[in-house]
């Protein structure tokens, strides 16, 4: 017996209040993890008049392992290669992959929907992405005025457009048309899903084979609901949506701004919640469980109409791709980075709010006071600390106010810093190295060292990034497939690798081999290319023993399109031409034939090099005398020309210098002079000084004669 509404009702809502992580573990520890990455740490809040320092590990750690990640996956025009199921398969195969490849990155936002699915797995447990059809409608509205019969008929013809205004005659006798043209798009989309709004059952160890999990749709307003074949009336009575429903979603937020809206000012704008579930039920009553996917309202957990029918969908598979940094076997959950370095931004912001506290107080000492010696204003004034600042004591000062002498505990706060900074390199493998040239490094260690530590750093990453290639990005890419597979109904013309080819998806093979090709080679760049000169060479030596059924054009072109790639130019066909398209060499002729030809032909065009060289020789000749003579008589005037002007400039240099010795002279006497004179002034000041104090000393002795008469 087929499931009521109320019963589907019933069974969603059960299975989705187990499934939500609201309120749970697993929402506290993400939503710490985002707290420590924006650096809000309430669980160590600074101390009234002390440091509030904090130690950004979780952030430099996400964002220091997020550029070489990216360019892993997003550094070529490849993200995944689709493997032949068979012999005849591999131009289908290669064409798959091109097409699948250019629809994710280009119909979609490819890059940046890589980017927050590894971000949210490296912050927040699981990275999620979601693939889904989606089919929509635009309408373009354009005028003609002034238009012929013919051109009205012209346009009236196409059955693409719709005339919905049309004025005959106008002011000029002719057609005004107003046209309404519709296009309907489709294609495969794909998403990154916040945590937040992603569910699974517990227990669960995969999202194939789980039975239950949900997606909290939140960017929805109701114009898209209604458009999309929502009943209207009853898309009109979800609620407004109110942004930062849990705490994950408000430490996203960095604007700390209310971003709900006033649904009365514009509520075809208002966002609303639904929530998709796919569940695995006997929805039809015939004893085997299928998976559905069932939408229902965000709160009241009302199934929704679609086109007038309940929108109970059966799915092939759930159109979801997760994936975790560090994998918890047997589950679905994992650890994030921020997991591992959650405790090591702790423990080094309470060492560097303690150094800090400690240089603080270093500089600005407290202060110890005698009251003995204190004064009624002494306290007031030490209560303010500025430069210059007068402390008004009794007595001495120096025994009346003392600083007190304050222990410095950097030096032993700074090698504990070291050590955090060293284990949590070891935990994440995002090494200093890792971001660029360490000092120390190159100092300290030889070369062979350094490379040493920086492979075993990179290992962790490459790790890192294999596990998201063989979880996340192949499940993602295996669901991108399969939803053009099932839902491409007409083959398309698309420009691939500079050339227009058509795809149809209905000829498509269900695919399950793939390889997701990611930069996991090692070493960096420049040792990737010297290995493929390698190899180069290799072909070169190969090919020039005559041994051309071991290297074949195909493979000197592949690597030639690999050394393009290293070369960061993702377009190989601008350098290098696949063979495959090109029509196969012409046979060569008889070796002997052609050397027997060669010869001759150079036999020939030697004799005739000779007799052109002795043309070109003899009138050589004859045009170096004649410029040999001009040159000659040239040389003999200009010769002529600067003996004149060297005898000028010697003249002029003579009068010169005449000038600046009688201009010498005058300056010296003139010298002498101001000497002299200042030196009978001087013996003038100093005859009138002495004559002032023989006056002085002979009126002194006057008084002194004065007073022993008296």
């Amino acid at each position: 017996m087929k499931l009521s509404l109320t019963e589907v009702k019933t069974l969603c809502a059960s299975q989705y209040a187990a499934a939500q992580a609201d309120g749970s573990d697993l929402a506290h520890e993400r939503e710490k993890a985002l707290a420590y990455y924006n650096g809000e740490m309430d669980d160590l809040p600074a101390q009234p008049g002390r440091s509030s320092a904090v130690s950004m590990d979780v952030s430099d750690t996400i964002e220091g392992i997020m550029p070489s990640l990216m360019e892993i996956f997003a550094g070529g025009d490849q993200v995944v290669k689709f493997d032949p199921v068979g012999p005849e398969d591999d131009q289908a195969a290669e064409q798959e992959t091109d097409y699948i490849n250019h629809v994710f990155m280009s119909l979609n936002p490819g890059f940046l929907i890589l980017y927050s699915f590894i971000k949210d797995a490296l912050l927040s447990k699981t990275g999620i992405a979601k693939v889904w059809w989606e089919e929509t409608e635009d309408e373009q509205k354009e005028t003609y005025l002034d238009k012929s019969e013919d051109e009205y008929a012209l346009i009236a013809s196409n059955p693409e457009v719709e005339i919905i205004e049309h004025t005959y005659p106008n002011d000029n006798g002719l057609h005004d048309i107003k046209v309404s043209m519709k296009k309907t798009t489709a294609y495969a989309r794909v998403m990154g899903v916040p945590p937040e709004e992603f569910g699974i059952e517990p227990g669960a160890r995969s999202i194939r084979d789980c039975n239950y999990c949900f997606h909290k749709i939140v960017d929805r307003t109701e114009a898209d609901l209604i458009a999309m074949g929502y009943d209207e009336a009853q898309v009109k009575k979800l609620p407004t949506y109110k942004a930062f429903s849990n705490v994950e979603e408000e430490r996203r937020d960095t604007l700390d701004k209310d971003h709900s809206m006033d649904a009365t000012v514009n509520s075809g704008a208002r966002q609303v919640e639904i929530t998709e579930h796919y569940i695995r039920m006997d929805y039809e009553g015939s004893g085997t469980t299928c998976l559905y996917k069932v939408t229902t309202s965000g709160k009241s957990g009302e199934v929704l109409l679609l086109d007038g029918e309940p929108d109970i969908v059966e799915f092939d598979a759930v159109p979801f791709a997760a994936m975790t940094p560090v994998i918890v076997t047997h589950r679905f959950y994992g650890k994030s980075l921020a997991d591992l370095v959650l405790d090591i931004q702790r423990i080094k912001t309470a060492l560097w709010r303690g150094a800090l506290d400690s240089l603080y107080i270093s500089l600005n000492p407290r202060v110890v006071v005698s009251e003995n010696g204190a004064s009624e204003n002494t306290l007031d004034d030490l209560l303010v600390s500025r430069p210059n600042q007068i402390v008004r004591v009794k007595g001495d000062p120096n025994a009346t106010i003392a600083y007190q002498k304050s222990i410095d505990v950097t030096p032993s706060v700074y090698p504990a810093l070291e050590y955090m900074d060293a284990t949590r390199e070891w935990r994440t493998g995002v090494t200093k190295t890792g971001q660029g040239i360490d000092a120390n490094a190159l100092q300290n260690q030889s070369a062979t060292a350094v490379n040493q530590a920086f492979t075993a750093s990179q290992a962790r990453v490459r790790l890192i990034a294999r596990i998201f290639a063989e979880t996340g990005i192949r499940d993602l890419f295996w669901l991108l497939h399969a939803t053009i597979k099932k839902h491409g109904q007409q083959a398309q013309v698309v420009r691939l690798r500079n050339n227009w080819v058509p795809v149809d998806p209905r000829q498509w093979k269900s695919r399950k081999d793939l390889t997701v090709k990611v930069g996991l080679g090692t070493g960096s760049r420049a040792e990737q290319m010297a290995r493929l000169s390698i190899l180069g060479q290799a072909q070169e030596k190969i090919l020039l023993g005559g041994m051309s059924n071991i290297v074949t054009p195909d493979n000197i072109y592949n690597l030639a399109a690999e050394m393009t790639k290293l070369a960061d130019q993702k377009d190989v066909d601008a350098f290098f031409t696949d063979p495959k398209t090109q029509p196969p060499l012409q046979p060569q002729p008889d070796s002997k034939l052609i050397e027997l030809q060669t010869k001759a032909q150079l036999e020939q065009q030697s004799d005739e090099r000779k007799a052109q060289i002795e043309r070109v020789q003899a009138q050589a000749d004859i045009a170096t005398q004649q410029q040999k003579t001009s040159a000659d008589l040239a040389m003999a005037e200009r010769k002529a020309q600067l003996e004149e002007r060297l005898a000028l400039l010697n003249f002029e240099l003579s009068v010169k210098e005449k000038e600046m010795e009688m201009q010498f002279k005058r300056e010296q006497h003139q010298a002498d002079l101001e000497m002299k004179r200042e030196a009978h002034q001087q013996a003038i000041q100093s005859g009138m000084y002495k004559m002032a104090q023989g006056q002085q000393s002979h009126e002194q002795k006057m008084e002194a004669a004065s007073a022993a008469r008296d």
